[in-house]
Order: structure tokens, then sequence, then C-alpha cells
């Protein structure tokens, strides 16, 4: 069985599956691993500057989507 590497980023990934769900406006990475987010149009922009802050940042987003659908849930 053979095995390959993918060339996206684990943040990457994340922001990009933040992109297709909404949950976050825009997201561009910078060359050397920061991130540039806004979470709504009129939002901050927000910078992360390490690939670890990006995932927790994301995760974060992650986090408070379920809980708010967990309370509309409910």
């Amino acid at each position: 069985m053979t095995s390959t590497k993918s060339k996206t980023s684990t943040p990457e990934a994340l922001m990009q599956l933040l992109l297709d769900q909404r949950l976050v406006r825009s997201a561009k990475a910078a060359s050397d691993g920061s991130w540039l987010v806004r979470r709504t149009v009129g939002g901050p922009k927000v910078v992360l500057e390490s690939p670890v802050e990006a995932m927790d940042y994301g995760l974060g987003v992650l986090l408070d989507a379920k809980l708010e659908l967990e309370a509309t849930a409910a």
C-alpha cells in the first residue's frame, strides 16, 4: 500500500473548511506562515502569527459554531 502526502498544510485545510462552511469571510495565508482572517464582512481583521495560532483560532471558530447549533437545537 502506498501513501501520498498532501501539499496542503493542516492550517490551510482548516481555513479552507471554515471558508467553505461560511464560518469566516476571508482567510489569507502569508509566506511566513501567518494568516489574516476576517469572520464577518464588517468585522475586524485578525492577524494569526503562526500556524499554531491559526489552528487554535480555527478550532475556536468551529467550537463557537457547534455551541451555536446546540443552543438553537435546545
